[in-house]
């Protein structure tokens, strides 16, 4: 098995271990905002099905740029300071109710996490949301971190911090 297709396997276990997201998005004076939310993972996208009384709502109709991370909880990891972690920087698009793919997408929430969704796809308030991962890092320990194209699709650098330190110094 190759070293992607090693990450990918690992990675798309992970982010199978998790109903909700971090979700990093950019507030109007550029400062960040930190937020969760659920997700569907479809497509090799992550979904979300959020309100407008969430400022990240507000945040990806203005500016399309996000991160999510997915991060092993405190109370498995065998050391706080190497959680295993998935960070995806994505680009966001906004579903319109009116497409003909809301209703079935929005089905797919239902059958996740179910009858709340009945009541939030009859607000006016909430939006759909598909996030389109453009390239990450997978950190899985000491020593073992990788950056990646997409979502894991290939071209993973294993990060290694003494090959990039300068002699001398």
């Amino acid at each position: 098995m190759t070293l992607d297709a090693k990450l990918r396997t690992e990675c798309e276990e992970f982010i199978g271990e998790f109903g909700s997201l971090l979700l990093s998005t950019l507030n109007p004076d550029g400062s960040p905002d930190l937020s969760y939310t659920p997700f569907v993972d479809h497509e090799g996208r992550f979904l979300i099905l959020t309100s407008h009384l969430s400022a990240h709502t507000g945040n990806l109709i203005n500016d399309a740029r996000a991160t999510i991370l997915f991060i092993e909880d405190e109370g498995v990891c065998e050391q706080i300071y190497a959680r295993r972690r998935l960070r995806f920087q994505c680009e966001a698009q906004r579903l319109a109710k009116e497409a003909q793919n809301w209703n079935p997408l929005i089905d797919l929430f239902a059958e996740r996490f179910g009858g709340i969704i009945d009541t939030l796809r009859m607000l006016p308030d909430f939006e759909l949301f598909a996030l389109k991962p453009l390239g990450g890092q997978w950190v899985k320990g000491f020593g073992k971190a990788f950056n990646f194209d997409g979502r894991i699709q290939g071209d993973a650098i294993h990060l290694n911090p003494g090959k990039d330190r300068v002699q001398g110094r």
